[in-house]
């Protein structure tokens, strides 16, 4: 390929890039000035012989003026209008620089690899409507192990009309941004991102909340999903094959839905403390998933009346191979969720809280020898809790090991949520325990 002028993998590798996004990290920490030495992301490579003398000259070399310096760092403000051009001119400056990795790529620089809508100074203006916000107010842009950054609300905006959004939908927009939305995983796992939307905000904007609620075609929550994902690109700086990782990807990148009102349990923004006309959302960052819906792979159906609603052992079934002992999600349709509220007495979502809580289990030897427990030594922050409290504690470390003992860290923990269309349906899935909760009014 090289002998016909097209660039191998290896020569089109961004370690320029790399570069880029270690320098701004020891900027972060105060370093303006640090010596990298980089070797190929090569799992099969078994000696870093041939690079030593990089590694010695980089630590033995006196320090040059521009290493001695101090002082904050500013860097530099990036133009308002970025380019004027044609349509097709301004996609492909988005698209940009088309990045690759030696095992992966290539990736569009400002998008998701998709065309966008043209931020021009009219759409984002109108944008900028849907928030009573000042357009350089300044949010702190950045989440988990992300690193913190900064964007102005204009920003946002920018990005919104971007992803296809609609001015009404910009509060919805700011809080996801407010979250540090996508920013990626430096890690070689699949971790995501979800939101949930509770409140009137959910019907005055269309969000789905009910049949088909995580399939794409709803103008809301698709558009939604793709700010957030563009804002992780654009204003939480993730670089695939550098500071985002992700083996295999995630389903749930963004993915955001609407709580169904018809539930037949307090609903999640009254259930976290806010009133029923107040619009919250709930964000979930790390591994969270959620699980297709299917009794039968989790435990045998009896009878024909357990073959869609399941039944209480059908959900302590699937909710025991969650991996990580965090946190769960149980999502049920309404009418799975009256069902369950007359059929077997779950009056509250607390007491199916506790109900999951008590009697998903694993023994107290299982437990400690779980990678979450033991490589996140999770054992300090549990010592600290007290005793006979309804979480994990010193009694529940203090079993013998074949004890049975909590599998998530508490009740609430365990997060109930009613979306989907008529009919009967569950489904669950692991989180980094509870949600975070935002308000989405404050930035009406």
């Amino acid at each position: 390929m090289e002998k016909k002028g097209i660039p191998s993998v290896l020569e089109t590798f961004d370690d320029e890039g790399i570069k880029g996004i270690a320098t701004e990290s020891f900027m972060q920490q105060g370093i303006p000035e640090i010596r990298q030495v980089f070797t190929p992301p090569d799992t099969s490579l078994t000696s870093l012989t041939k690079y030593m003398p990089q590694f010695i000259d980089a630590l033995t070399k006196p320090l040059t003026d521009k290493e001695k310096k101090s002082g904050i760092y500013s860097p530099p403000r990036p133009p308002r209008i970025a380019m004027t051009g044609s349509y097709n001119e301004v996609q492909k400056y988005f698209e940009g620089k088309l990045r690759r990795t030696p095992h992966g790529g290539p990736w569009a620089e400002m998008t998701d690899g998709l065309p966008v809508t043209p931020p021009t100074e009219e759409a984002v203006a109108e944008m900028l409507k849907g928030s009573s916000h000042s357009p350089d107010e300044i949010i702190e842009f950045g989440g988990w192990m992300s690193g913190k950054h900064i964007a102005t609300v204009e920003k946002v905006a920018v990005n919104a009309v971007m992803a296809g959004c609609k001015p009404d939908y910009f509060p919805v927009v700011l809080a996801i941004a407010e979250t540090g939305a996508c920013v990626g995983y430096p890690g070689d796992s699949s971790f995501g991102h979800m939101f949930v939307v509770s409140g009137p905000i959910a019907r005055e904007i269309g969000m789905n909340s009910g049949f088909s609620f995580l399939t794409p075609g709803n103008p809301a929550n698709t558009s939604l999903q793709r700010a957030c994902t563009l804002m992780g690109i654009n204003l939480g700086k993730c670089r695939h094959g550098i500071n985002c990782l992700e083996r295999t990807g995630t389903m749930y990148w963004g993915t955001i839905f609407a709580e169904n009102e018809e539930s037949p349990w307090e609903l999640l923004n009254e259930h976290f403390g806010y009133k029923t006309e107040e619009s919250i959302l709930m964000a979930w960052g790390g591994k969270i998933q959620l699980n297709p819906f299917q009794n039968i792979e989790v435990k045998s159906v009896e009878t024909l009346k357990d073959n869609q609603p399941g039944s209480p052992e059908h959900a302590l079934a699937a909710l025991s191979t969650i991996t990580n002992e965090n946190g769960a999600l149980v999502l049920f349709t309404p009418d799975t969720a009256r069902l369950w509220v007359k059929e077997y007495g779950f009056k509250t979502m607390k007491q199916l809280q506790d109900y999951v809580w008590d009697n998903v289990t694993r023994t107290r030897g299982e437990w400690v020898r779980n990678y979450w427990f033991w490589s996140h030594h999770r054992d300090v922050g549990i010592r600290q809790r007290e005793r006979g409290s309804r979480m994990l504690n010193s009694d529940h470390l203090d079993l013998p090991d074949d004890a049975l003992v909590p599998m998530f860290n508490s009740p609430e923990d365990i997060t109930i949520i009613v979306a989907g269309g008529s009919g009967d349906a569950w489904t669950w899935g692991g989180s980094f325990g509870k949600p975070r909760i935002y308000s989405i009014d404050k930035w009406r």
